[in-house]
């Protein structure tokens, strides 16, 4: 039997690093958590993005849909057990209240999220004590947030009953589906951004891969756009939810809401450095090179003299 030959150890540490990214991207180094994860996802099949954009825009859509059910819903129900008794409506144009005295539906807490106040006479500046503040007045709503100050005029046709018996069971019995199609909407919402701004992303990818000599089409491009916003939209996820649970203001949300913007442009410009590298270009013949393999023999040239063999005498 013949020796095997000794290997090189420096060639196995290059087969083994070799093998290490391949396993990656057999396993979960496709999750689209950090700049190599998003190039690995975008030379995915795309059905994988898309069950990464599904399921992180199911898990922004649950964060709203929990504070919403959270702080907005039982405000909600406060206010319309604290309707007064009488004929309250709104018709023609006007609100129709039972007295003039401005009446506030929801009584201010430790963290206020929604406050309704009712001033059918416009009669006193209730300022801004809540996240978001609706004010029914004699013939317009506020809104008022953080964001800024907002009227809009009760249209002429729209007619609506403000009667507690009337609401109550109404609210109720639609809870639920309320809540299911704001989660919808949601998910809807953020799919069809998110294939909106990787269209507008994917000239910035071609852009950062040509000049950094990196493989991928268009498609693939497309696809490391979409990939490079889930990250800020987890990051938005995450201060819904901490915004729901109290440990976030809503200048903080405002601020982590920025922020999500900015990560997504970062992943956006560095993930392109992560794809494959374009293979350089075959070199031309170069005609002073040694055309014969190590170890073979030239071939006789028939123009040289051959050498006379030792022992043999000329005549």
């Amino acid at each position: 039997m013949e020796p095997e030959e000794p290997t090189d150890p420096h060639e196995v540490e290059e087969s083994r690093e070799e093998e290490i990214p391949e396993q990656e991207c057999s396993s979960l180094g496709w999750l689209p958590f950090t700049l190599r994860g998003c190039a690995n996802l975008a030379q995915s099949p795309w059905w994988r993005l898309f069950l990464v954009e599904l399921a992180v825009a199911f898990l922004v859509a649950a964060a709203c849909v929990w504070s919403v059910n959270r702080h907005w819903c039982p405000a909600i129900e406060q206010a319309i057990r604290n309707i007064p008794p009488g004929q309250p409506a709104i018709r023609e144009g006007y609100l129709h209240w039972p007295n003039s005295i401005p009446v506030e539906l929801t009584p201010l807490n430790d963290r206020p999220y929604l406050r309704f106040i009712v001033d059918s006479q416009n009669t006193a500046d209730h300022g801004r004590m809540a996240d978001l503040q609706l004010e029914f007045r004699e013939n317009h709503i506020a809104v008022s947030s953080v964001l800024g100050y907002w009227r809009a005029a009760y249209p002429p046709p729209l007619s609506l009953n403000l009667q507690r018996e009337y609401l109550g069971p109404r609210w109720g019995a639609r809870r639920p589906f309320l809540l299911l199609a704001l989660g919808v909407l949601v998910m809807l919402g953020l799919l069809v951004t998110w294939a909106a701004l990787a269209l507008l992303g994917v000239w910035a990818v071609r852009t950062v891969a040509f000049f950094a000599d990196r493989e991928g089409g268009l498609g693939t491009q497309w696809r490391l756009a979409g990939a490079a916003l889930m990250p800020g939209a987890l990051l938005a996820g995450m201060g819904i939810l901490c915004y729901g649970m109290g440990l976030l203001p809503l200048l903080g949300l405002l601020v982590v809401w920025i922020l999500h913007f900015i990560v997504g442009w970062i992943y956006l410009f560095f993930a392109p450095f992560y794809l494959p590298r374009l293979e350089s270009a075959e070199e031309g013949h170069n005609p002073f090179t040694d055309d014969n393999p190590e170890g073979q023999e030239p071939e006789e040239n028939p123009f040289t003299e051959d050498s006379p063999e030792p022992g043999r005498e000329e005549d």
